[in-house]
């Protein structure tokens, strides 16, 4: 009895790490916020999508994922990790290793139509630069993007 207990105890456990707002996420979950993402903003239109992904209650932030999009010339249009980046130019920002992840992930979506990026970039979870992987998916005008942290 008391070894079914612990195992119950256990379970329950893990799934509540599972819901947990800080939890790792995958990269399934990854392409299918920005699936979801780019399906959301061909139902309501770019401003609201916007403004709905950069908002941290608007749906589209989920523990260390969330929606960015960038233009054909890497102007952000939204950003849920980081408001300040909306708006501004940051096509030529480089990661910890001077690659200029947001060139790739424009050309990636823009020529490919979709696929997966990888960069280091600050986790706003743990707060650390982290490798990440971002699958990102073009809209008419943009290139929206997801990515999870692989270590």
């Amino acid at each position: 009895m008391r070894h079914h207990l612990l195992i119950g105890v256990a379970i329950a456990g893990a799934l509540s790490t599972l819901s947990m707002p800080g939890f790792a996420a995958t990269a399934d979950e990854a392409k299918a916020l920005s699936e979801k993402a780019a399906a959301y903003i061909k139902q309501v239109g770019e401003e609201k999508a916007f403004a709905d992904f950069t908002r941290p209650d608007g749906g589209f932030t989920q523990g260390e994922l969330y929606v960015f999009c960038y233009d054909h010339d890497g102007v952000n249009k939204a950003h849920g990790a980081n408001l300040a980046f909306v708006g501004k130019n940051l096509l030529h920002l480089k990661d910890p290793d001077g690659k200029e992840q947001n060139v790739e992930i424009v050309k990636v979506g823009f020529e490919q139509g979709q696929g997966w990026v990888d960069f280091k970039w600050p986790n706003p979870v743990t707060k650390k630069i982290q490798q990440k992987s971002a699958y990102v998916v073009r809209t008419d005008d943009v290139v929206c993007g997801v990515g999870y942290y692989k270590d």
